[in-house]
């Protein structure tokens, strides 16, 4: 039996710790198939190289921490999920998007991971 969900650690190799909240999405291919088909009913597939990349929410964190985080780049990312010993890391990431703070929640949306490399172990 697979398990899933549960307690979720993140951490970047500049030395950050970002709690993650609700779902993470792993997009665990670099490449964007899409398919057609001609005039004939035959079909065909084009790809598009896109990195890999993950949604994230996250907690908000002190002062201007995000301001900083999106101007950093070629990063390593460790996500652990505890529950499952499932563990995911990206090599040579950056964040995509603006972050947008929910100031009720803390909940950190409008953020992406993009990375020349993913693994899960």
């Amino acid at each position: 039996m697979q398990n899933f969900g549960g307690e979720m650690t993140f951490a970047l190799s500049t030395g950050d710790r970002i709690v993650v909240r609700g779902a993470a999405t792993v997009m665990g291919s670099n490449l964007n198939m899409t398919g057609a088909a001609n005039q004939d009913g035959s079909i065909y597939r084009t790809a598009e190289p896109v990195g890999y990349t993950a949604e994230l929410t996250f907690e908000d964190m002190t002062a201007d921490d995000w301001n900083r985080l999106m101007r950093v780049s070629d990063f390593n990312v460790t996500l652990n999920e505890v529950f499952n010993g499932a563990q995911h890391l990206w090599t040579g990431a950056a964040f995509t998007g603006r972050p947008s703070i929910n100031r009720a929640s803390g909940e950190v949306t409008g953020v992406a991971l993009i990375a020349r490399a993913y693994k899960k172990i």
